[in-house]
């Protein structure tokens, strides 16, 4: 390769998250892109003259939270943290303001001024992209403002939002007739700002006997809240599927699970195109009904957070079913591609704490973890947050991993994670992320 105008190579001990060459000792970065990754005289020797740099820890892919609704997060830090506070402030906030859902209905400028704040916080933490499981007409509205003016710096799929049964929207033929209107699809957009598939709901929540189980809650014979019907549920994943959309499905009971599974065959092919989601699947889902999405290509979306804040209330109402509440390691042994969110701001949504409590399996409140059965890897936790999380935001073959060809979205921490003590995850610092080649925390800006 000929020499490159404003190529920079970049030296440090690097976890690529690519399997075919999971370690390196350099990278270059050319017009946002990945061209060259390797040892330092290869990497130097691909891009002859470029500039040089050093740095100081080790480098890995962008982080990408595939659930987390940052526009909310951005209203809220509006309301609760100052210019001047980090991200460990906002953290704290966020967990003492846990019951605050943040302003109902906003002025439409501060949409853009919580994206504007909110950005840097989450940036500091690694991330480099998102995806919003929930998006609302105004919210949509507040991203592409933001993306006009140029103030976007999170890689953001957005997810639209049409809650069933309100007025707006009463039935499935309200949501088909909304979206054959559009003139889009899943997938339309560019490398900043792409609509993801479509949110609906099959249960409610779990800690208020909202979850769809199998098996009764209790000896009342109460199974939980099923919000949209078999038959109604069917059709609109069928005509999703037909007509460009994906389809994610918050569904946390076992018989929502299952429900997921019979209906997202129906749609053949398009599961796996257009990136169709089982959102939560915590609580009791079968092995059968996990094997049968997995075998569709369904991408378990799976949030650490809730078992997190949930996993004591779990016991306290299941008592020994909770203990394999958040099975990520029966959905990763049938073949299921994870991505990694955390349902924040209103649960906890610091990365390093959250793959920390995927391998560890401790809940807030208690000394004694859930069970043991369900934990998982510190590389398998990583991949959820890069590579499964790329590919859940249909960016695979852009993000995710140190790869030449690859859009520059990596982040500096101060040591690996792989080779750190568990206990010691939750204090590693990120003292810079790139998004695309621009620099938005740390360094140089």
């Amino acid at each position: 390769m000929s020499a490159l105008p404003e190529t920079a190579v970049f030296v440090a001990k690097i976890v690529t998250m690519d399997a075919a060459t999971p370690d390196a000792d350099a990278f270059a970065v050319h017009d946002g892109r990945i061209v060259a990754v390797g040892s330092v005289d290869d990497v130097r020797a691909a891009v002859p003259g470029a500039r040089v740099e050093e740095l100081d820890g080790v480098v890995l892919p962008g982080l990408i939270d595939a659930h987390l609704h940052m526009q909310r997060a951005g209203l809220k830090a509006l309301d609760h943290v100052s210019d001047d506070d980090d991200v460990e402030t906002y953290i704290q906030r966020m967990r003492d303001s846990f019951e605050d859902d943040g302003p109902e209905h906003p002025p439409f400028e501060d949409r853009v001024r919580g994206l504007v704040r909110v950005q840097p916080l989450l940036h500091s933490l690694g991330i480099t992209g998102i995806v919003d499981p929930a998006v609302k007409i105004d919210e949509m509205r507040g991203y592409q403002e933001a993306h006009r003016r140029g103030l976007l710096t999170m890689r953001t799929v957005a997810m639209p939002f049409l809650d069933i049964g309100t007025p707006e929207i009463p039935d499935v033929d309200a949501v088909i007739e909304h979206l054959d209107g559009t003139g889009v699809s899943t997938g339309f957009g560019d490398d900043l700002l792409r609509i993801g598939p479509i949110k609906v709901y099959a249960d409610g929540e779990a800690l208020k006997g909202q979850a769809l189980l199998e098996q009764p809650w209790d000896d009342t014979g109460y199974t939980g809240l099923q919000r949209i019907s078999d038959e109604e549920f069917t059709r609109l994943v069928e005509w999703c599927g037909a007509h460009g959309w994906g389809v994610g499905t918050h569904a946390v009971g076992g018989g929502a699970v299952a429900l997921l599974a019979r209906a997202y065959e129906k749609a053949g092919d398009a599961v796996r195109a257009r990136r169709f989601q089982a959102i939560h699947a915590y609580l009791e889902p079968s092995e059968e009904a996990i094997r049968a999405l997995a075998a569709t290509g369904t991408i378990a979306s799976l949030q650490p957070s809730i078992i997190w804040h949930n996993g004591s209330g779990l016991r306290a109402k299941l008592g020994e079913r909770a203990e394999r509440a958040n099975p990520v390691r029966t959905w990763l042994d049938a073949g299921a591609v994870v991505a990694f969110g955390s349902d924040g701001p209103f649960f906890a949504f610091d990365p390093r704490h959250l793959m920390w409590q995927t391998v560890t399996r401790r809940v807030a409140g208690e000394e004694r973890a859930l069970g043991p059965s369900e934990a998982i890897t510190i590389d398998e936790a990583l991949a959820a947050y890069t590579t499964g999380a790329a590919y859940a935001s249909l960016a695979e073959h852009d993000r995710g991993a140190i790869r030449a060809g690859l859009r520059a979205d990596w982040a500096l921490w101060s040591a690996d994670p792989r080779s750190v003590a568990t206990d010691d995850l939750r204090t590693l610092a990120v003292r810079r992320t790139d998004v695309g080649g621009r620099t938005v925390h740390g360094g140089a800006s």
